[in-house]
């Protein structure tokens, strides 16, 4: 049985964890991100009813956050 290389893919999701890490750091800090697909500025939304994340007036972006009380 041949042996698999995840190596490719293992970048790949390494890379676009680090830039989803990165752009909510900036948002966090105050700073206008726009989202990638269609330019408008990306909003964080923090709320008590688990509805925390990340998105775009059109909802092409939408990254949801796990948020610890």
């Amino acid at each position: 049985m041949p042996k698999l290389d995840f190596s490719a893919i293992n970048k790949s999701s390494a890379k676009s964890y680090h830039a989803q890490k990165n752009m909510i750091k900036n948002i966090g800090k105050g700073r206008t991100v726009l989202c990638p697909t269609c330019q408008q500025v990306l909003t964080l939304c923090v709320s008590a009813n688990n509805t925390t994340g990340v998105s775009c007036v059109q909802g092409c972006t939408s990254i949801s956050l796990e948020v610890e009380a």
